[in-house]
C-alpha cells in the first residue's frame, strides 16, 4: 500500500469524523430548540393563567397551580436547559421578577380584587414574561450563532 492510499484513507476518515461531529452538533441544537419552544409555550400558558386569575371576579383555587408552575415547573425547565449547556443564568432574575409580578400583589385571597387589563399589575405580568422569554431567546442565539 502506497503513501497515496494512506493519505486517501486518512482524508476519508477525517471527513467522516467532521461530518459526524457536525451532525451531532446540529441534533443537539435541534433538541435544545425543541425544549426551548416548549418552555416558551409554558410561559405563554402561565401568562394566560395569571391574567385570568387576576381579572376574574373572585379568587380561585388556580392560585396554587399557578404558584406551582412558577416555582417548580418553570424552574425545572430552565434547569434542564442549563444541563444541556445553555447559559440561562441571566434568566433567573427575570424568572424572579415574573414570580413577583404574578404573586406579590393581589394574590392573597383575603385581599383579592379583580383587575382590569389596563392595570399596572397586568402590564407588569406581560412585561416580566416578555423579558424572560427574550432572555431565553438571547441565550439560545448566543450559544448557537
Amino acid at each position: 500500500m502506497g503513501w497515496t492510499q494512506i493519505v486517501t484513507w486518512l482524508l476519508v476518515i477525517l471527513g467522516w469524523l467532521l461530518v459526524n461531529h457536525q451532525n451531532n452538533v446540529r441534533e443537539k441544537r435541534k433538541e435544545i430548540r425543541a425544549i426551548l419552544d416548549k418552555t416558551q409555550s409554558f410561559l405563554d400558558e402561565i401568562e394566560i393563567e395569571a391574567i385570568k386569575y387576576h381579572t376574574s371576579q373572585e379568587s380561585s383555587d388556580s392560585a396554587f397551580q399557578l404558584k406551582r408552575n412558577l416555582n417548580q415547573k418553570l424552574r425545572n425547565k430552565l434547569d434542564i436547559l442549563k444541563l444541556r449547556n445553555l447559559n440561562v443564568e441571566k434568566c433567573y432574575p427575570h424568572l424572579k421578577k415574573l414570580r413577583q409580578a404574578v404573586t406579590l400583589e393581589n394574590f392573597d385571597t383575603s385581599s383579592f380584587k379583580p383587575q382590569n387589563f389596563s392595570d399596572d399589575l397586568i402590564k407588569n405580568i406581560w412585561l416580566a414574561k416578555d423579558k424572560l422569554s427574550q432572555e431565553l431567546e438571547n441565550s439560545f442565539a448566543t450559544r448557537y450563532r
